[in-house]
C-alpha cells in the first residue's frame, strides 16, 4: 500500500468515526476533498472552542447583572417569587426544572437563590429581554428596570433581544458539537463582544487584548491548505 493509499484508508476511518451524515456539511463546502474537509473539520472544532470563552463571559455576565438588577428593584433574592415580578409560563417551567435539578443533586439539603441563579440558562435570562407574551416583559422588567443597563444601546429593547437570541443560537450550536463554519464568525464576534462591553466594559476590554478568537479566524486558509498544522 502506496503512503498516498494508506493516507486515504486513514482518511477513511476518521470520515467513518464522524459519521458520513455528521461529516457531509464540510465535505460539500470543500468540494468532495476528504483531507481539506478534515482539515476544515479540526478548524471548526478550534474556533468554537475560542468562540466558548466569550460566550461564557457573556453568559455569566449577562445573568448576574440581571439578577442583581432584578434584586435592586423588588427588594430580595428570589425576585422571582414577588407576585408582580414573575415570569411567565416558559419562565417558570424553566425555574421549576432549575429546582428540580438542585434537588435532585443535593437531596435534603438546602439551597438558597443563588443556586438557582446559577443553574438557570442562559436562554432564561435572554427570554427577560424578550416581549413575555401576554406578560409583557416590556412593561414587567425593560421599562422598570433592565433598560437601565443598556444604556448604551440605542436600538431599543427588541433590537438588543434579537442580539442575544444570535448569541443563544451559537452558544447552543457550539454545546450540542454542531458546525459554526457556516456562520459569519467575525460578525459573531463583533456582536458577542459589543454586548459584552454593555454589561461589563471590563472584561470586553479583557477580551479584545486577550482574546484567541481573530488569531484562529485567521488560521482559516492556511489550516485548509495545510500550511499550518491542525489544533484538536
Amino acid at each position: 500500500m502506496t503512503q498516498r493509499e494508506r493516507g486515504a484508508d486513514e482518511d477513511g476511518r476518521l470520515i467513518e468515526v464522524i459519521s458520513p451524515e455528521r461529516f457531509q456539511p464540510f465535505l460539500h463546502r470543500c468540494g468532495g476533498d476528504r483531507t481539506r474537509a478534515l482539515r476544515l473539520y479540526a478548524w471548526d472544532s478550534e474556533v468554537a472552542r475560542a468562540l466558548q470563552s466569550p460566550l461564557r463571559d457573556l453568559e455569566v455576565s449577562l445573568r448576574n447583572r440581571l439578577h442583581r438588577q432584578l434584586v435592586g428593584r423588588h427588594g430580595q433574592e428570589a425576585w422571582w417569587d414577588v407576585p408582580k415580578a414573575r415570569p411567565n409560563y416558559k419562565g417558570q417551567d424553566m425555574l421549576d426544572r432549575a429546582r428540580e435539578t438542585l434537588e435532585d443533586r443535593r437531596p435534603y439539603r438546602p439551597f438558597a437563590p443563588c443556586d438557582i441563579v446559577a443553574q438557570l440558562s442562559f436562554g432564561f435570562w435572554v427570554s427577560l429581554l424578550g416581549r413575555g407574551g401576554r406578560d409583557n416583559y416590556e412593561m414587567k422588567y425593560w421599562n422598570s428596570s433592565l433598560r437601565h443597563l443598556f444604556r448604551e444601546h440605542r436600538g431599543g429593547r427588541e433590537d438588543l433581544y434579537k442580539k442575544f437570541q444570535f448569541m443563544l443560537t451559537l452558544r447552543n450550536r457550539i454545546a450540542h458539537h454542531e458546525c459554526v463554519f457556516q456562520r459569519h464568525l467575525e460578525r459573531d464576534l463583533d456582536t458577542a463582544l459589543m454586548l459584552l462591553r454593555y454589561v461589563s466594559p471590563e472584561m470586553a476590554d479583557r477580551h479584545d487584548k486577550y482574546g484567541q478568537v481573530p488569531a484562529v479566524l485567521a488560521r482559516r486558509k492556511a489550516v485548509l491548505s495545510g500550511e499550518e498544522p491542525m489544533r484538536l
